[in-house]
């Protein structure tokens, strides 16, 4: 943990062949004398917060092999006399602040290996100059400013394992050229502006095994020869504009684990071949053009962690082992059309962490489908045809922070256990067919934020333990069938900002407590109740009646 500044001394040590000076408190500039030891093979300043510019000096160590400057603060521009250090083969100069277009002085470093400027400000162009080192295996030029097309040129450099050149500002198509890199191992493209289809040449790639193009602007569709790519383990495309069928040659992918397609306008059917993906753990389809039913092979990932197939129009019914490998963490199929009962294999799946199965069509009783999850955080089958009661099982669900079941065909009574989900944040139930008083233990929430039981069946009064709710924000019991006074406890909530209570038989008057709160805004109506008053209404038009 040294500190201070790196003292000029250190230039007179002219037999130095190594200096390593990473992981100290140097928060000064690299000193112009360092310039002077030029028998240095290895000169490493990482994570030192050093700051300023590289000196031009350093362009005097002609024996120096490895420059790991990474982690500091450097500014300015790289110095053209880098270009004379002709024996480097390691040159990184990782998270900076340096600017400026990278010079094709580097280019004069035949016998680089390894090439890493990521995390800096780098602006303009690939400079050409770079396609001279045939030796480069490590190509980091991600998280810059870089514009421009992929040069054509990259596809020479054939010993390249890691390309990496994600998050800029880099336009035009992807090279076919780039299909040359046999050896490549990583192609990192995401986060740039790329247009046009995914080439053909990729397929050649043997070796891929991590191939991330999404978030750009590529098109077309994907291309069956993708599936020559056997030792692929993550393939993201995600947030593009492709189109066409997924090809069935995506099953032949054996080792992948990740594949990210959603975002895009992807249409047609879930291939079968699906089922052979043995080694997934994500699978992310969602927001695209899907119809068709899910493939019962689905049953067949037992590896699978997470499944994202929301916001399309498959239909049909979910597969019911579609949680037989006993790891499934995420559920989301919200939006679609599916139909028929819940998966079986979903109530003793106590891996799960979220369900989203919102807007669908499915059926069933909703107290048999459910077991108790440890983890589950997250439960949402709002717009469905379920019916039942709700389980105990889901008040036994301790982590749950979103439980929604609204817009369903649910009867019975808020079970009074529901207090035990003291981590909820959010409880929606309206829309059902909910009967019986709120039960007072639901005041003892004390981390609820919305709280949406209207359009039910539900009696009864407004308890005052409702002040025990001082992080309530979002009200809405209208629709019902209370009655009694509002009480004045409800001022108590000081942050809330939505309150809705109309359609129900509540008497007396507004109290003054509620209508000074101030998170809502004062409106005046005309009101049954408290008509020719101004009362204090919800920002989002809160009914009273």
């Amino acid at each position: 943990q040294l500190t201070g500044k790196i003292p000029h001394e250190i230039g007179d040590l002219q037999s130095l062949r190594w200096l390593d000076l990473s992981f100290n408190r140097l928060a000064r500039h690299i000193p112009p004398s360092l310039g002077n030891l030029t028998m240095l093979t290895n000169l490493t300043i990482h994570q030192t917060m050093v700051s300023g510019p590289i000196p031009e000096e350093i362009g005097r160590l002609v024996n120096l092999q490895i420059l790991q400057l990474s982690n500091n603060t450097l500014s300015g521009m790289i110095p053209k006399t880098l270009g004379n250090l002709t024996q480097l083969y390691h040159l990184d100069l990782f998270s900076n602040q340096l600017s400026g277009p990278i010079p094709q002085v580097l280019g004069r470093l035949v016998h680089l290996q390894i090439l890493i400027l990521c995390k800096n400000d780098f602006s303009g162009p690939i400079p050409i100059s770079i396609t001279n080192l045939t030796k480069m295996n490590t190509l980091y030029l991600n998280e810059n400013q870089i514009t421009g097309p992929l040069p054509p040129e990259l596809g020479t450099l054939d010993m390249l394992n890691i390309l990496k050149l994600e998050k800029n500002q880099m336009t035009g198509s992807i090279p076919l050229e780039l299909g040359n890199l046999t050896m490549l191992n990583s192609l990192y493209l995401y986060t740039n502006q790329i247009t046009g289809p995914i080439p053909l040449e990729l397929g050649y790639l043997l070796n891929l095994q991590d191939l991330e193009l999404d978030d750009n602007q590529i098109s077309g569709s994907i291309p069956g020869i993708i599936g020559n790519l056997t030792k692929l383990v993550q393939l993201s495309l995600s947030e593009n504009q492709i189109t066409g069928f997924i090809p069935q040659e995506i099953g032949n992918l054996m080792n992948l684990q990740y594949l990210y397609l959603d975002l895009n306008q992807i249409s047609g059917s879930i291939p079968k071949t699906f089922g052979k993906l043995q080694s997934m753990q994500l699978l992310s389809i969602s927001d695209n053009k899907l119809s068709g039913s899910l493939p019962q092979e689905f049953g067949d990932l037992t590896n699978l962690v997470r499944l994202g197939l929301k916001n399309n129009s498959l239909q049909g019914p979910l597969p019911a082992n579609i949680c037989s490998g006993g790891r499934l963490q995420l559920l989301e199929v919200a939006r679609n059309m599916f139909n028929g009962p819940i998966p079986s294999s979903l109530k003793t799946c106590t891996s799960l962490v979220e369900i989203s199965l919102a807007k669908n069509q499915l059926t069933g009783d909703i107290s048999q489908h459910f077991g108790v999850y440890p983890q589950l955080t997250e439960l949402s089958l709002t717009s469905n045809r379920l019916s039942g009661q709700i389980s105990p099982n889901l008040c036994a669900c301790t982590q749950l922070t979103v439980l929604h079941l609204a817009q369903n065909m649910i009867t019975g009574s808020i079970p009074p256990i529901i207090s035990k989900l003291y981590n909820l944040v959010e409880l929606t139930l309206s829309s059902n067919r909910l009967s019986g008083r709120i039960p007072p233990e639901i005041y003892s929430l004390a981390n609820l934020y919305k709280m949406n039981l209207s359009s039910n069946q539900l009696s009864g009064y407004i308890p005052t333990q409702i002040k025990k709710l001082s992080n309530l924000g979002y009200l809405d019991i209208s629709g019902n069938r209370l009655s009694g006074l509002i009480p004045g406890e409800l001022g108590a909530c000081m942050k809330l900002q939505f309150l809705k209570i109309n359609n129900n038989s509540f008497s007396g008057s507004l109290p003054g407590a509620v209508g000074s709160l101030a998170g809502l805004l004062p409106v005046c109506r005309g009101m049954t109740t408290w008509c020719n008053r101004k009362v204090r209404l919800g920002i989002n038009i809160c009914l009273l009646v």
